[in-house]
């Protein structure tokens, strides 16, 4: 303990002795650790902190999925009756959907985002309410009937500042009556990932429906298939035992319903891997992976450059070691204090670069989203965070510690000492092993830099990518007019007169109205059966996704009609049934005919099947994503056809759009005092989560990271070099003395430090060309191997480099020999 307490004293004189040193040394490893952190703390909330639920290790995700469909689905509630009843590996099942409505108080409209549960959804979570009760098992059993309503937590403080005496009180939600029983525990943001739940209401109810089918439909009706199912396993039950079991289910069902489930299967997910759903791909935990490993490779470049740095002052204090030793001090005893240094730089520097994890994490749970729904992520450091970061915080002491104490095994103690501190002793050994570390650290850094050359290129090409439509100078209002009370007839007459006002604004070009827009959260999807082609038994229809537009949606977004028409006010509801597809529906389901003037069926707003004839054929767009590829199949409907009380109207303009944005939203308030309403341009509406979020996210993540490896790169260079040159002082002397020129003294330097830097690109293109294969599944536009961006990173690092060797080159072209003979 004496010699602990020794070796602390002594190093916390060296750290201080060395401020420059020891600043950047803390600074380098704040920063690799930081950084781990960060990404980190992003992957944790992400994908590894567990659900504020009793025993969340239990509970698991379900899927279905049908054959020859490669996507998972929903659940019909009579299948999950039957799963429910047959799946004795569960201690219960649960299902919900999710909503938006309108929830109005005292005359005020608000949307909401609610789950419409089972009654044993609580029960199977195993929570207790903030106040008053939660939705009870027993409810939630007959169709029509418990009109209760349990508030989030969140928006419990929101709306109603946390009063407790709402409870009890009479609301409406999309004009059916509900009371307020109680409120949801603070921790708990309900089961569907990253959406904080504002409201809970059991799935019998008919609050909150809508136009949709009534709710017997649901409870009978085997093809309707909206529910999510979450199931808590036994606790001495496998996630494979689960799995077994459910197919037999699946098989059972088939066999027993061959026209709803005929080849369906079903799959279970531990909760953690299926956020926000359960995806075939591994989308999320394939980019956690990918990150991690970039994040792990800057801390490596920084541990590098300090332990080259320790290195350094490792050989130039060989002849004070050699001392201590030939006066009795141990190998072991060198080590200790070799790795007492590095445990202190990095215990400073993990301090520092957790504060600025906690600040990075902060940052980035607060980014907008570009949505009005409560989606929210919550990257804050936890327990497992702070036990990550001190892990890697050891993990960082041995590296930066070990490496600089290797040399000192093989010290001859009686050659140091005769030698003096001219520093001729350090030997080959120590040069190699520094620049190793430098090449090394030059191959971390370009790939670091050919992750982040290809998502910022990626997000290049992606924002020059052409949608299908021109967003430039349009304006998005949504909101639900439903959401103040008012009728059908009464909706129908606002729409009409809002968009004949907005038309009649200076600057305005057209107006149209949507129920949903490109990239936006919100959207919908219809059956789809054509009628030239009906549906072997047991064959499940598949589904298609759809828009409610009115006639001036193509003008006013310029997509243009291949052929066919466009709708015309003639399109109402005493007309017959039309539809306007685009290229990729045309190709699935006629791909051997025309597909104008052909019919299908589908199922209209209030669930019933009905005829439709394509008018029109419209070009292919993006809808769901920024990329689609295949295009996929999508079709419009009139909105005068089906009424949605919940629609967009968008403008297209000839003047800046968010000059009339205030207009906009004074004219629509002029009409309907109080309604809810959202005013963007449509260029904001795309910067949110389906649309370049993602992509701006990877490019700024993997930019800050290449730049960071890069900085590290460059010290690494400098202080190796800078250090050489330091120690040649002697030798450049003697050869200045015999005649050698400044230019000499300049390439001497320059030679061995260019090869280095030469040998580190070579290997590190060498290693991003097969690393980057694995990211080309998140890129856009962007082959994995563009030559653009690996030879500008290459011809990048080749400058910095070059520049970081200049400094100390241009120093020893200037030494003056009689002092440099003079030095030992």
């Amino acid at each position: 303990m004496r010699g602990l307490s020794q070796d602390l004293r002594h190093t916390l004189r060296l750290l201080a002795k060395s401020p420059g040193f020891t600043l950047v040394a803390i600074l380098t490893l704040a920063i690799g650790i930081g950084v781990n952190t960060t990404v980190f703390s992003v992957i944790n909330g992400l994908l590894l902190r567990p659900l504020p639920v009793a025993h969340p290790d239990q509970i698991t995700v379900l899927a279905a999925q049908q054959e020859g469909s490669q996507d998972f689905q929903s659940f019909s509630y009579p299948d999950y009756l039957d799963i429910r009843q047959q799946a004795d590996v569960f201690s219960d099942i649960l299902a919900y959907r999710v909503s938006l409505v309108g929830l109005t108080v005292d005359g005020k409209g608000e949307h909401c985002v609610i789950s419409r549960v089972t009654g044993n959804y609580f029960s199977t979570a195993g929570i207790q309410p903030a106040a008053g009760r939660l939705i009870l098992p027993s409810e939630g059993q007959t169709p029509g009937a418990d009109p209760v309503l349990v508030l989030g937590y969140g928006y419990w403080q929101r709306r109603f500042a946390g009063d407790k005496n709402i409870i009890g009180k009479q609301v409406e939600m999309d004009g059916h009556p509900v009371t307020i029983v109680g409120v949801a525990p603070k921790d708990f943001s309900g089961l569907y990932a990253f959406l904080n739940m504002d409201a809970y209401i059991p799935l019998s109810a008919v609050a909150g429906l809508g136009g949709n089918a009534p709710v017997e439909d649901t409870w009978t009706h085997r093809d309707e298939r909206s529910l999510q199912l979450r199931a808590r396993l036994k606790p001495s039950v496998a996630i494979q035992q689960a799995q077994a079991s459910l197919q037999v289910i699946a098989r059972r069902l088939g066999e027993q319903h061959p026209e709803t489930d005929k080849g369906i299967r079903f799959s279970v997910f531990p909760e953690k891997l299926a956020r926000p759903d359960p995806d075939p791909d591994g989308t999320l935990p394939k980019i956690s992976i990918a990150f991690t490993i970039l994040s792990a490779l800057v801390l490596l470049v920084a541990c590098f450059n300090i332990a080259n740095i320790l290195l350094v002052r490792a050989t130039a204090r060989q002849r004070e070691m050699a001392i201590r030793t030939a006066i009795g001090a141990g190998w072991g005893r060198l080590v200790r204090q070799s790795m007492t240094e590095s445990v202190l730089l990095a215990l400073f520097g993990g301090s520092l670069g957790l504060l600025f994890g906690w600040w990075a994490s902060g940052f980035l749970s607060s980014i907008p989203l570009g949505t009005d729904l409560p989606v929210q992520f919550n990257f804050q450091p936890d327990v497992r965070v702070f036990v990550f970061t001190g892990i890697i915080v050891l993990l960082t002491a041995v590296v930066v510690g070990v490496i600089p104490a290797i040399p000192l095994a093989k010290t001859d103690v009686n050659h140091v000492l005769r030698e003096g501190s001219r520093g001729s002793s350090e030997g080959k050994q120590r040069n190699f092993m520094r620049n190793t570390l430098v090449v090394a650290q030059l191959a971390g850094s370009l790939l670091l830099l050919v992750v982040a050359g290809l998502f910022i290129r990626s997000l290049g090409k992606a924002e020059k990518l052409y949608l299908g439509f021109d967003s430039d100078h349009v304006i998005n209002a949504s909101l639900d007019i439903h959401e103040i009370g008012y009728s059908e007839t009464q909706g129908k007459e606002f729409y009409r007169q809002a968009e004949q006002k907005i038309h009649a604004l200076p600057g305005v070009v057209s107006v149209t109205q949507a129920f949903s827009v490109p990239m936006g959260v919100i959207s919908s999807q219809d059956v789809v059966v054509a009628d030239k082609h009906p549906l072997e038994p047991g064959q499940v229809p598949p589904e298609v996704f759809d828009n409610l537009v009115s006639p001036t949606y193509f003008e006013t977004l310029h997509i243009p009609i291949r052929r066919g028409r466009a709708f015309t006010e003639s399109d109402n509801e005493n007309a017959p049934k039309v539809a306007i597809i685009n290229e990729a529906m045309a190709k699935k389901f006629w791909p051997t005919e025309d597909a104008l003037g052909q019919r299908f069926r589908s199922k209209d707003s209030q669930h019933q099947w009905a005829e439709v004839e394509v008018v029109g054929i419209a070009q292919d767009s993006r809808y769901k994503q920024i990329v689609e590829d295949p295009p996929i199949p999508y079709f419009y409907k009139p909105l005068a056809q089906e009424y949605m009380p919940l629609r967009n109207i968008q403008v297209r303009t000839s003047l800046p759009p968010e000059s009339l944005e205030l207009q906009i939203a004074s004219t629509i308030h002029g009409l309907a005092p109080g309604v809810p309403l959202s005013v963007k341009t449509m260029d904001q509406d795309l910067q949110g989560l389906n649309g370049y979020l993602f992509f701006k996210l990877g490019a700024q993540l993997s930019g800050t990271l290449g730049v960071l490896g890069l900085i590290l790169a460059i010290v690494g260079v400098y202080s190796v070099v800078s250090y050489a040159a330091f120690q040649r002082t002697h030798e450049i002397g003697i050869r200045m003395a015999l005649g050698a020129g400044r230019d000499d003294v300049l390439r001497m330097v320059l030679s061995r430090s260019l090869l280095m830097i030469a040998l580190g690109i070579a290997i590190g293109a060498a290693i991003s060309f097969v690393g980057a294969k694995a990211l080309a599944s998140f890129l856009v536009g962007v082959s994995p191997s563009d030559p653009l961006t690996f030879f500008g990173v290459m011809g990048l690092l080749l400058l910095v480099g070059l520049a970081a060797c200049l400094v100390p080159a241009y120093r020893a072209m200037r030494v003056d020999p009689l002092v440099a003979l003079r030095y030992e």
